[in-house]
């Protein structure tokens, strides 16, 4: 019964659990609210890191053929087929993984893979069976991919130093 004639100060201990409450509260609003920028954070990370991917394969296909043109040039037809086949499946691997980045080139990147089929039809003859013009056509469709090719890292490389998508 001295309990109950010594009650305990109510409003303390309200007041006491209200502030723990709101304060509670808050730093779980607060945690929530920088979860939220740290997932925005990631996904930019995300979104470079795969725009970078992209670059650096375009880059890479560029170089394949700026030798595939080498080759052609200097007649090295053997060589040339071996570096055809590289480019084809690379290129169509890199439009397959990198799609969402290439936005209007996407069209032009897959009229290049049929150019590259053109290339093949063309080198898998015998170098002594190529005329001159055909030879010349070889050299302009090698040097329109390689074209568009380089084109396309730059415009990669320049998404990556801005930090924006190439959309």
């Amino acid at each position: 019964m001295i309990l109950l004639d010594n009650p305990i100060p109510r409003d303390w201990f309200d007041w006491t659990n209200f502030t723990i409450g709101l304060s509670g509260l808050v730093l779980t609003l607060w945690a929530i609210w920088q979860a939220t920028g740290a997932k925005k954070a990631a996904r930019r990370a995300e979104q470079s890191v795969i725009r970078h991917n992209a670059e650096v394969d375009f880059g890479s296909l560029s170089r394949m053929a700026k030798e595939l043109h080498g080759y052609v040039e200097g007649g090295m037809m053997s060589e040339a087929r071996l570096r055809t086949t590289d480019l084809r499946s690379e290129l169509a691997l890199a439009i397959r993984l990198h799609e969402s980045f290439l936005g209007d080139q996407l069209n032009l990147l897959k009229e290049k893979q049929l150019d590259l089929t053109l290339v093949t039809d063309g080198l898998n003859r015998e170098s002594e069976d190529l005329s001159k013009s055909e030879r010349v056509r070889l050299l302009e469709i090698t040097g329109a991919i390689m074209d568009v090719l380089a084109g396309q890292c730059g415009k990669l490389r320049s998404s990556v130093e801005r930090g924006v998508s190439n959309e």
